[in-house]
């Protein structure tokens, strides 16, 4: 009795071992399988974020997470600048508008100046366009000691006239002189130096800041005022020009009364200075511009006033006037009866 026990426990023991040896094989070949399709976990530092998902995602749903969790572009960063380009009179006029910011902003400025090109055909709904033929490479430049030295491709040489010439030599110098670094600019064709472009406008020396749209002689002491040009669709834009003159005394002086007077007879410009609105003396005190009004600025409406205020206080910003307070015969605006704020004008200017 007790030897038939034994084989039966023997037997049953047998039974359990056969099963456990069984089931651990089983475990292994799974375990095996697994990490054939799987990487270890050191093995897992080489891959992306995207690389990592679950094995029961299926390939849409891989699509889709890389959808989620993608990143956006950064905003591209824009910045001010300030460019010259030509109206439809042959004015050279300075536009403020916005590029995207890269190093080497001053080229960037340039380029924007290029006829075709993406800042000029979006200029040019406002009736302006490129001064620099089409086309046109900024090769290289170089600033040193305040002079910059801009090399152009050959196609710069593609102008149709002097004047042509003459507009784009003007606005490419006011553009660069308008870095605090550039105070005279020097032109390059193809790294060349020549005497002149296909017309004639002699480029044999430097060029500086001076006689914008000039009216008279390029000698003397010459002053620039600030007229309107007509709106358009868009809107309408101020226009510099240089006036030429033997010798100033107070160039703030000269400055407005020569606004007062009004632009050159045979242009389309006006000063935006209401009709009967006359001057009768300005004076300059510390940094502070005092502009007297004859009487009949006692009807002035504000919007009139707002117009006028605005194109003096642009004509001024060139000379270090700080405020510009406007009087009716020698009395505050309060005084003689208008009661709109007169010490807060804004200049005027082109915004595109």
């Amino acid at each position: 009795m007790k030897l038939a026990q034994n084989k039966i426990i023997s037997l049953i023991l047998i039974i359990f071992i056969a099963a456990f040896l069984t089931a651990c094989g089983t475990l292994d070949m799974m375990v095996g399988l697994k990490e054939e399709n799987n990487p270890d976990i050191a093995d897992l530092s080489d891959l992306s974020e995207f690389e990592i998902v679950e094995d029961t995602i299926g390939e849409e749903a891989y699509e889709e997470v890389i959808e989620t969790v993608t990143t956006p572009n950064e905003e591209v960063k824009m910045t001010n600048i300030l460019a010259y380009y030509e109206d439809e009179y042959g004015f050279v006029v300075p536009v403020n508008t916005k590029i995207p910011w890269e190093e080497g902003i001053a080229k960037a400025t340039l380029r924007g100046m290029v006829a075709g090109s993406e800042t000029e055909k979006r200029i040019a709904q406002s009736g302006l366009h490129g001064v620099i033929p089409e086309g046109t490479e900024i090769r290289g430049m170089s600033i040193k000691d305040g002079v910059c030295r801009v090399d152009f491709s050959k196609n710069i040489l593609n102008t149709s006239t002097l004047k042509q010439e003459e507009n784009m030599i003007s606005a490419i110098t006011y553009a660069l002189t308008e870095f605090p670094t550039i105070d005279k600019v020097e032109l390059l064709v193809d790294g060349q130096e020549l005497t002149s472009l296909s017309n004639g406008y002699a480029i044999n020396k430097g060029f500086e800041r001076e006689n914008i749209n000039l009216y008279g002689s390029a000698d003397g002491a010459n002053y620039t005022v600030y007229f309107k040009a007509p709106d358009t669709e868009v809107m309408g834009h101020y226009v510099p020009i240089t006036f030429s003159a033997d010798k100033i005394g107070n160039p703030v002086v000269a400055v407005v009364e020569k606004l007062f007077e009004g632009p050159p007879a045979d242009t389309t410009l006006s000063n935006n200075i209401p009709l009967g609105i006359n001057l009768r003396d300005v004076k300059v005190i510390g940094d502070t511009a005092l502009v007297n009004l004859g009487v009949e600025a006692v009807k002035l409406s504000e919007q009139d006033f707002k117009d006028m205020s605005s194109i003096v206080v642009l004509c001024l910003e060139q000379y270090d006037i700080g405020d510009v307070e406007f009087n009716i015969e020698g009395l505050t605006f309060e005084a003689a009866g208008l009661y709109f704020d007169d010490n807060n004008a804004r200049p005027a200017f082109n915004q595109y």
